[in-house]
């Protein structure tokens, strides 16, 4: 039952991951720890090796149909990548509850920018260059901060690399979604790297059955993204992040006044 509870969690974050270009860790994580019973840690590393390797093949599924701009994309994993080694060692040895409390803050934040974002007019214009000082400062400074969350708490980012590549650089958002996970992939592979030489111990049958329902998700996903409204998806997925905020805020609340 646990192995079939992880696929059709798995596929349900594939989904969310390919149409969107992120969020799926976001709500891999405290599956993972809820509903599998890891903890933080675990679960977080865990996440990067289902996310990173599920990003990948959404990637090429992206890619196929034309969509990664891969230049923009290495240029902004490059100092993510940097961030997620980084982000890895500071959170080890760092108290579970308070890591769990900081990642519901995230939650809600991440839910409050969604929602935002679904209901605010979008703005189509031309791509910036990397050539522009400031644009190339923007992105570098949000790859780092992307990174940084990647490896400390084992999410891709998605929900602040869209927004960076399509309010900063001028992408559209098919292109921005798509080559979102290229630097989920690129970051996670960091994260992970770091983690390993540190000592990893996973639960590889449940973790290896979430990956391969939630790739199968994710070219589901990547391949749909174009036939659903992508603004009714952000605010569908938003409300869950909510909902998943305040029961991980009350639940570690609960934890920490023990």
């Amino acid at each position: 039952m646990t192995i079939v509870a992880a696929v059709l969690a798995g596929v349900v974050v594939g989904v969310i991951l390919g149409a969107l270009g992120g969020g799926g860790a976001i709500i891999t994580i405290p599956v993972l720890a809820y509903g599998f019973g890891m903890t933080l840690g675990t679960s977080s590393t865990a996440s990067l090796v289902i996310i990173g390797l599920s990003s990948v093949v959404a990637v090429i599924t992206h890619a196929r149909a034309g969509r990664v701009d891969w230049g923009r994309g290495v240029a902004f994993a490059a100092v993510g990548m940097l961030g997620a080694a980084g982000g890895s060692v500071v959170s080890r040895g760092l108290d579970e509850d308070w890591l769990m409390l900081a990642f519901s803050v995230l939650l809600l934040v991440v839910a409050g920018l969604m929602l935002r974002r679904s209901t605010a007019p979008g703005r189509e214009r031309e791509p910036v260059s990397l050539r522009d000082p400031r644009a190339l400062a923007v992105t570098l400074a949000a790859g780092l901060v992307v990174g940084l969350l990647t490896g400390f708490f084992g999410v891709g980012g998605g929900f602040a690399i869209v927004p960076a590549l399509t309010l900063v650089l001028g992408l559209p958002m098919g292109v921005a979604t798509a080559t979102s996970l290229l630097v989920i992939a690129l970051n996670s592979a960091a994260a992970f790297a770091t983690r390993l030489t540190l000592g990893v111990d996973l639960d590889w049958p449940l973790v290896a059955a979430f990956t391969l329902a939630t790739i199968v998700g994710s070219v589901t996903g990547a391949r749909v993204v174009g036939r659903v409204d992508g603004e009714l998806l952000k605010r569908g997925f938003a409300i869950l992040l909510l909902v998943i905020a305040v029961w991980t805020l009350a639940t570690t609340g609960l934890a920490l006044a023990r």
